[in-house]
C-alpha cells in the first residue's frame, strides 16, 4: 500500500525546516584573542577567532582598511606597521543560519626603543668631512606650518647648520612618541607613509643636505625635553656625500 502524498510533503517540509534550522551549526558566541596585543614594528602577531562550526563565515575588519570575508579564523600580520594599530572587529555567520556573533580586539603597535649605537655629546653635530663639528646654542621643537609638522631645529650662533628633523606630517601637531623612526629620502612625506617615518636634513654654506633613506634616528625624553640622535647618517647635497651624527635635546 503507498502512503498518501500529504505524508511527502509533511517529511520533506520536516526534512527541510531541520536542515534550514540546524542549530549545531549556527554561532552563538564569538571571542578573539591574540598572540601578542602589543607587538613592536617589524614582528608578527596572530588574531585567532573561536570557532564551533566547521560552516562559520568570518568577516573581518580593521585598521589601514583592512577587510576580509573568509571561512577562516585568523587574522595574520607578518610584518607589523605602525599603520597596524587599532581595532579588529569580525563578526561571525553561519552558511546555514541566519545568526551572527561578533566581537572585537585592540591591537596597540609599539615603536622599536632600541638605543643609540653610538655615544655623541648632547647638542653636538658631526660630519666625516666637507662640515665642521659644530656645537648647537639652539635647539628648538616646533610645530612647521610649511609642513604642518613637528620638527626639531638647532644651529650655532652663526646658523650652521640648520639641522631639521621633521616627523610625519600626517600625524599633526602631535609630540613624538619614543622609540626608532626610519629616514625618508625626500622631506615631503604623505598619508601612505609610515608614522616613524621621518626626513632629517641640513644647510651648510648655502648648500642643502638630505638624509638617504632607511637609517634609524632614535627619540626619547629627558625631562619632558624631547631628544633625537643619530649616528652614522649619510647625507648627500646630490653631488656629495658625508656621514654624520648628532644628539639635540630640546632647550
Amino acid at each position: 500500500m503507498k502512503p498518501p502524498v500529504y505524508l511527502f510533503i509533511v517529511l520533506s517540509l520536516l526534512v527541510f525546516s531541520c536542515k534550514k534550522n540546524n542549530t549545531s551549526n549556527c554561532p552563538t558566541t564569538l571571542t578573539l584573542s591574540a598572540s601578542d596585543t602589543t607587538p613592536v614594528i617589524g614582528e608578527a602577531f596572530t588574531i585567532t577567532a573561536s570557532k564551533e562550526s566547521d560552516y562559520d563565515l568570518y568577516h573581518w575588519w580593521g585598521p589601514a582598511g583592512y577587510t576580509e570575508n573568509t571561512n577562516l579564523n585568523e587574522v595574520k600580520i607578518s610584518d607589523t606597521k605602525y599603520s597596524n594599530r587599532g581595532w579588529y572587529y569580525c563578526t561571525k555567520t553561519g552558511s546555514e543560519c541566519n545568526t551572527t556573533a561578533q566581537d572585537s580586539i585592540f591591537i596597540d603597535v609599539k615603536l622599536d626603543q632600541e638605543a643609540p649605537p653610538c655615544n655623541v655629546t648632547n647638542n653636538f653635530f658631526s660630519s666625516s668631512n666637507l662640515v665642521y663639528d659644530i656645537t648647537l646654542t639652539t635647539v628648538s621643537k616646533q610645530f612647521d606650518r610649511t609642513w604642518n609638522a613637528v620638527s626639531v631645529y638647532g644651529r650655532d650662533a652663526y646658523g650652521r647648520p640648520a639641522l631639521q628633523v621633521l616627523f610625519n606630517s600626517y600625524n599633526g601637531n602631535v609630540e613624538p612618541l619614543d622609540g626608532v623612526y626610519t629616514t625618508k629620502e625626500t622631506a615631503v612625506l604623505d598619508v601612505t607613509d609610515e608614522y616613524n617615518g621621518v626626513s632629517v636634513s641640513f644647510l651648510y654654506n648655502n648648500d642643502y643636505f638630505h638624509c638617504h633613506p632607511g637609517q634609524k634616528l632614535y627619540v626619547t625624553h629627558v625631562n619632558g625635553k624631547i631628544q633625537v640622535t643619530f649616528c652614522d647618517m649619510v647625507f648627500s647635497d646630490g653631488t656629495y656625500l658625508t656621514t654624520c651624527k648628532a644628539k639635540m635635546t630640546e632647550m
